[in-house]
């Protein structure tokens, strides 16, 4: 019980900590692939957000894999 308060808590605090970075860090960032010349540039709230949600769901997805693969 008081393990997935404590886990629910931390998860609360992470997701607002990612919305105050977010909002705090406006500027843009120009990303670009080494070998190739093309550079885009978006804002770096952006980049954080989209990071984070593709890591999510890469977790979720490896997750229930691992669940049904161990069925």
């Amino acid at each position: 019980m008081f393990k997935k308060i404590l886990s629910k808590l931390l998860l609360i605090c992470f997701f607002f900590l990612v919305i105050f970075f977010s909002i705090a860090n406006s500027e843009t960032v120009i990303l670009g692939i080494w070998p190739l010349k093309n550079r885009i540039e978006i804002p770096l709230f952006f980049l954080t957000i989209v990071s984070l949600t593709l890591g999510v769901f890469i977790g979720i997805f490896l997750s229930i894999y691992l669940k049904i693969k161990k069925k």
